[in-house]
């Protein structure tokens, strides 16, 4: 059954000519097409900025754009960009929302759609809360599925926008280096100090050895093994310098040429080295409460028989060891020398006198420094890269004088380490005692010497006063000698640098050393969970966009016969249209279920424009309902 409705004239304004309302009408047209080109670019540019975040994620280009650690920066420009972000997307997706609400109901108004489906999807669009509600409707009344559900989805997409806004870009906390300088103290002192400095106290200074070989602790700053090396002279700072570094090496040999005399305990020795020269030294024997595994420092005299002079102290550092040794037989015979002790023993009232050959060689340790750069951690002092030992000797040679190191600094060197001060053993015998030579006693130096090669002056008196016998049982190779003879020197050098000259060392100069220095700074950074969330929302609301404004629906020809579906439009469509009111005024109670139920009916709330040049052109507004196997037309010609 078709039941055409007659339809009165509706003056909407005054009368105006065809033209006129023909130019209006063209002019809403091209506001929607410029609405909906302005939708999709905001979208698309939304997409691209998202992108444009990825590939600089991906390079880590973001950065570059660094601050200062300062209080200020981190407390104030954090929240700014936070706060920024939050604004920019807000204001921005507000748009977009506008936007895309405005042209969705209008592509909705212009097609066949249920009434109940028009005011589902209107609803949808007053808030996510309010699409989610109409959503649970659907179950009961299913009138929009899709439409609601997308505009549901376009509004999470948003949410899912708001929410990652602020975490999308953070300024973050990181390690950066800067370059710069700082005063140092020196940890080498020239060698005319070392050799000329009248007023050193070597007692004080050889006295303290033990205690820092003791605490390693102590020595953690200037010191590294047989390395001193300049220190920084202010630890407020993280970072690396590079610092200059003084590495002692030595090398360890038998003196030539020896010729000795033994007489009451004292062993006499010359050694000939070139032209005329030679040098002399007398020594104490072994002491025989001690055991006979012992090394002493000596001072020899350098003598000229041509020139008639002597002069005390040579270069370098000469010993008197008497371990046992690894040395090819044809080298021993050379350089042995062997001295005889005696040792009384009580037998049934009767005291008796037993005799051992302990052999003593002397050895004569040049001193070398190798000056390099190094890399110093500026909050521990301790040396990142330090400079590697030399290879030491690997079997005892004689050492020639052409072979030994000249440089002047190493005769001092071989004063303090013979410097008298006492350990509390002696070296002597009862030979000695008994033709009236004091005991020699060991230095410090000498005790520190030979605890360094794995000798114990405390461990072999304990068996030489317990009845053992004065026999040697330690093998000394030259390298493990060399080894602590460069780190006494190493040691000596460094507690005269850090006691100062007040109690009897030396005033190390000042330097200079340039630092990469650790600073905390602040750089912006892409997170990249919310920005895999922001592209995601981006891309669904371009796509969800692009269907709900049927972008690609090539019919153009129409618009709405009311723009929105508001309170004011919804009271104009009731009293224009009597299908509506007719479908309607059955309903007798205005619950949304059955306000829904009821708005099950086709509309069409389009405006054709018609006519294809301006002379022949018109407008018509059609609004049409379909119910059931009823068909209601309405058909006004507007006159504006």
């Amino acid at each position: 059954m078709s039941i055409d409705v007659a339809c009165q004239q509706i003056h909407l304004a005054p009368p105006v000519s065809w033209k006129s309302h023909f130019r209006n009408l063209s002019g809403y047209a091209i506001d929607g097409l410029s609405s909906a080109g302005t939708c999709y670019m905001l979208h698309a540019i939304l997409v691209v900025i998202h992108v444009v975040l990825v590939i600089f994620y991906i390079f880590h280009w973001e950065h570059r754009v660094t601050l200062s650690f300062t209080p200020m920066n981190s407390d104030f420009w954090p929240v700014v960009l936070s706060a920024s972000l939050q604004a920019f997307y807000t204001i921005y997706t507000a748009v977009l929302l506008f936007l895309t609400q405005r042209l969705a109901m209008s592509r909705a108004l212009v097609r066949h759609l249920k009434l109940t489906a028009i005011h589902d999807i209107s609803g949808a669009w007053a808030g996510l809360g309010s699409a989610l509600n109409i959503i649970w409707q659907q179950i009961d009344i299913p009138a929009s599925w899709w439409a609601v559900s997308a505009v549901t989805a376009y509004l999470a997409s948003i949410s899912v926008l708001h929410i990652t806004s602020s975490t999308l870009l953070q300024f973050q906390t990181f390690n950066t280096s800067m370059a710069t300088s700082v005063s140092t103290t020196l940890g080498w002192p020239n060698d005319s100090m070392i050799l000329n400095t009248p007023n050193v106290n070597w007692g004080s200074i050889t006295a303290s050895l033990p205690v820092v070989n003791q605490l390693p602790g102590l020595v953690s700053v200037g010191l590294s093994n047989t390395t001193v090396y300049d220190t920084p002279q202010t630890n407020s700072m993280a970072g690396h310098a590079n610092v200059n570094t003084t590495t002692i090496s030595s090398r360890c040999g038998f003196l030539p040429n020896i010729t000795y005399s033994v007489d009451a305990g004292i062993v006499t020795v010359n050694s000939s080295i070139e032209n005329g020269s030679f040098i002399s030294m007398q020594a104490s024997y072994p002491c025989t409460l001690i055991g006979s595994d012992q090394v002493q420092v000596l001072v020899p005299a350098w003598s000229s028989s041509s020139d008639n002079f002597t002069v005390p102290g040579t270069p370098g550092v000469t010993l008197m060891v008497s371990t046992l040794l690894d040395i090819e037989p044809s080298i021993q015979q050379q350089v042995i020398v062997p001295v005889t002790w005696e040792i009384a023993s009580f037998s049934n009232g009767s005291e008796a006198i037993h005799q051992y050959v302990v052999e003593v060689y002397f050895v004569q340790c040049s001193l070398s420094t190798m000056t390099a750069e190094a890399v110093l951690d500026m909050q521990t002092n301790s040396l990142q890269n330090p400079t590697p030992v030399s290879q030491p000797s690997m079997q005892w040679e004689i050492k020639q004088f052409s072979q030994w190191t000249s440089n002047d600094w190493q005769t001092s060197i071989g004063w303090a380490l013979a410097y008298q001060v006492g350990s509390g053993y002696g070296f002597s015998n009862s030979a000695g005692m008994t033709a009236g030579n004091p005991p020699s006693v060991p230095s410090i130096a000498d005790e520190y010497i030979m605890s360094s090669v794995g000798l114990n002056l405390a461990a072999e008196s304990f068996v030489q006063l317990s009845g053992g016998y004065p026999l040697s049982t330690v093998m000394l190779s030259p390298g493990k000698l060399e080894a602590a003879i460069a780190q006494v020197t190493a040691q000596l050098i460094w507690t005269a640098g850090r006691i100062g000259t007040s109690n009897g060392g030396f005033q190390y100069g000042n330097g200079t050393a340039y630092v990469d220095e650790q600073i905390n700074a602040l750089r912006l950074d892409i997170n990249l969970l919310p920005l895999s969330f922001a592209i995601s929302a981006s891309v669904i609301m371009m796509a969800l966009a692009l269907c709900m404004t049927r972008a690609f629906d090539t019919s153009s020809d129409s618009q709405a016969a009311i723009p929105d579906t508001g309170a004011l439009q919804l009271m104009w469509l009731g009293r224009h249209s009597a299908p509506v009111n007719e479908v309607l005024d059955d309903v007798e109670h205005p619950t949304e279920a059955n306000l829904r139920r009821a708005g099950m009916i086709d509309v069409c709330f389009a405006n054709t424009i018609s006519g294809e040049t301006e002379e022949l052109g018109g407008s018509t507004n059609s609004l049409s309902f379909r119910n059931g196997n009823s068909r209601y037309n309405r058909i006004c010609d507007l006159e504006v």
